[in-house]
């Protein structure tokens, strides 16, 4: 029986490693991080994103369906208004009247943008900072593999500001 004593080679962090040990998260991030762990502990049954478009100045919570199989065009409708009205719903949103229930002064996703407890507000305009902020989410539904009356495969897209009570769809 023979035994190696050898001296084990620690490796250190590399310059991409120490960047991301130096940099702090912002409430953007940590906001986008509680309220994709709140929307995927509620029930969803598929795994709900949420990102930040530089772009369009969104925050963006999207989910797709697709389960293998071709579903027609009514039934992929049917997943994006019950998917949009769900997500409304957990927001605070009134479906009636697409605006915010009436004892509310901003949306249940707002709140995950904002600090943990009882922190002075930095500025008396806090709601109006709250409502810009519900100006910025955005909803999108993909719908995979539905099938046409031609018999012809796509996928339906269906988006829509957070607050309203309908949605826009294209292929």
């Amino acid at each position: 029986m023979a035994i190696s004593f050898s001296k084990s080679s620690q490796a250190e962090p590399d310059e991409n490693i120490i960047q991301l040990m130096n940099d702090a998260p912002t409430m953007l991030d940590f906001g986008i991080f509680r309220l994709e762990r709140f929307l995927n502990s509620a029930g969803e049954t598929s795994y709900s994103r949420v990102t930040y478009s530089w772009d369009n100045n969104r925050i963006i919570v999207s989910n797709r369906f697709f389960d293998g199989h071709t579903i027609k065009e009514a039934e992929a409708m049917q997943k994006c208004k019950l998917w949009i009205n769900a997500m409304r719903e957990l927001a605070g949103i009134n479906l009636d009247t697409g605006q915010l229930q009436s004892w509310k002064t901003s949306s249940e996703f707002t709140r995950f943008f904002q600090h943990i407890g009882n922190v002075e507000r930095e500025h008396a305009d806090h709601d109006a900072d709250e409502q810009e902020l519900d100006r910025r989410f955005h909803l999108t539904y993909v719908v995979a593999d539905v099938v046409n009356a031609a018999e012809e495969n796509y996928s339906l897209n269906c988006e829509t500001p957070l607050f309203g009570t309908d949605f826009a769809v294209s292929y």
